[in-house]
């Protein structure tokens, strides 16, 4: 699953090893710093994702939630504009909007 929020783009997957937990994944630092203590940020310098934290899927749930608990703004992108610490992606954040458009026209 991915998560595009104010907070920072996610990528979280199942554990590979233990059923019960996830692994919350980000390419950059900073969109793990916003949500999780720095201590449970492991570097992974040869993982796609470079960063990760791993949690259970109750604690999961309770992220997600919360994210969506804390949406305050009628257009993401726009938003994103208006967060200093992710306005750097708003180029990315309009591409996959552009390929996702793109896609949905040939439905």
């Amino acid at each position: 699953m991915w998560i595009a929020s104010k907070n920072g783009f996610l990528s979280v997957v199942q554990h590979r090893e233990k059923p019960d937990q996830v692994v919350v994944r980000a390419r950059v630092r900073k969109d793990l710093e916003a949500i999780f203590h720095e201590g449970s940020i492991i570097e992974t310098p040869d993982g796609d994702y470079r960063f990760r934290v791993f949690i259970s899927k109750q604690e999961a749930v309770a992220l997600i939630a919360k994210q969506v608990q804390d949406i305050d703004y009628p257009n993401f992108k726009n938003a994103i504009a208006q967060t200093p610490q992710q306005r750097d992606k708003l180029s990315a954040y309009h591409d996959i909007w552009t390929v996702m458009w793109n896609y949905a026209q040939d439905k």
